[in-house]
């Protein structure tokens, strides 16, 4: 029996409903379960916001935004003079640290106000109430990672999904990414990415490597790290182990994931040069019986 094996004997007498899973170490598939066969593409929820992040950081790199911008700039078609001059004070930076200073995190991927509204970027500024100064208060909102999805849009002139697919999914052997839009023609960006497991798989190993594949830096490794360790230790707000820039830091304080309702995961462990990916279509919280029955188990068996 392997670890994985024990894990799907275990999700089986709880019910969980996962459909696929992979375990790489040291950049072999040393381990699979595979429920979709052909594998094909599935929504990933909210691993797109750790996607849209690596789509922010090359930007930066490309010197088209500083993470010290203020967001504002982007928009010249809000009237700003009308809104909480909090608004002007936020940056790219409180955007991927959730820590813009809303209220409330407005309306979800499938939340009924997500089908009636039209405009997202304003229903953002008008809707949106910051109440605390940027950088003092982590809340998660969708809208943060969507605003950057908008953000990376103006400044390169293309959306997201087409402005990252010569970059970073064409690069890494995504071709043709399916990424949805939002009313007005902008990709998403907090959710709606289609990925299979192969393919998130393949994003897990970059992010292993710094945003090195195959000998070619993708990425910024600065930038990377940044993103993958806690940014919001002095803000207030529920984080519990950290958060970065749209990734979510593991119960070990080190290692990370892109996390992803209904149990979507690309779970990332460098010291033991590992990483699990995991579909689900499972209501209840699936994280901590993935870490705690399946990824603590291959930490410490260290070699699979």
């Amino acid at each position: 029996m392997t670890i994985l094996s024990n894990f799907v004997d275990y999700s089986l007498e709880k019910h969980f409903n996962i459909n696929n899973i992979q375990i790489y170490q040291n950049d072999k598939l040393v381990d699979e379960k595979k429920e979709v066969d052909p594998i094909t593409r599935l929504n990933v929820y909210s691993v797109s916001k750790s996607i849209t992040s690596i789509g922010v950081g090359l930007a930066c790199q490309e010197g088209l935004l500083k993470l010290s911008d203020p967001i504002f700039h982007f928009f010249p078609q809000i009237d700003f003079t009308t809104l909480d001059s909090r608004i002007k004070k936020v940056t790219v930076l409180n955007l991927l640290t959730m820590t813009t200073g809303l209220e409330n995190s407005l309306f979800f991927a499938d939340d009924l106000e997500r089908y009636q509204v039209k405009d997202w970027i304003r229903y953002y500024f008008t809707n949106g109430k910051f109440v605390y100064e940027p950088g003092t208060n982590f809340l998660y909102s969708t809208f943060n990672s969507y605003i950057l999805s908008c953000i990376v849009e103006a400044v390169s002139g293309a959306t997201l999904v087409n402005y990252m697919t010569p970059r970073f999914f064409e690069p890494i052997g995504i071709g043709n990414p399916d990424w949805l839009s939002c009313p007005m023609g902008h990709t998403m960006g907090a959710h709606s990415l289609m990925l299979t497991i192969d393919e998130m798989s393949k994003i897990g190993l970059l992010l292993l490597h710094k945003g090195n594949w195959h000998g070619k830096q993708i990425i910024n490794t600065k930038y990377l790290e940044d993103a993958t360790k806690n940014q919001v230790s002095n803000a207030k707000g529920r984080t519990k182990f950290g958060y970065g820039y749209q990734y979510w830091i593991n119960p070990d304080y080190q290692s990370y994931r892109a996390d992803g309702k209904l149990g979507q995961f690309i779970i990332v462990v460098p010291k033991n040069n590992l990483v699990v990916t995991v579909q689900s279509l499972e209501q209840k919280k699936l994280f901590k019986e993935v870490w705690n029955n399946l990824v603590q188990p291959l930490i410490a068996m260290k070699n699979i």
